[in-house]
């Protein structure tokens, strides 16, 4: 992944704080363990169709900004990347 596209980890990231949603609180209502959507996050496993699905409803974007690579410069409504 180069650094101008977000990889799914990222994307799974930034929908769940975009919808204010604790790891676990998305974990509970999709049905997984909080240990499982640290690394869906962390990029060390990714989540089943099923899951992926349920993550994209729970957090209200389109499944198509998760499946396709996105610059940065697209951002899912109300997504601003962090300042330092």
């Amino acid at each position: 992944m180069n650094d101008t596209t977000l990889g799914l980890a990222k994307r799974l990231r930034a929908a769940r704080l975009l919808a204010d949603l604790e790891q676990g609180a998305i974990a509970d209502r999709i049905g997984v363990a909080r240990t499982t959507v640290s690394n869906w996050e962390r990029g060390l496993s990714e989540p089943s169709a099923t899951h992926f699905v349920r993550w994209a409803k729970e957090t209200r974007q389109p499944l198509e900004w998760f499946a396709e690579a996105v610059a940065l410069d697209v951002r899912p409504e109300g997504f601003e990347p962090p300042t330092y």
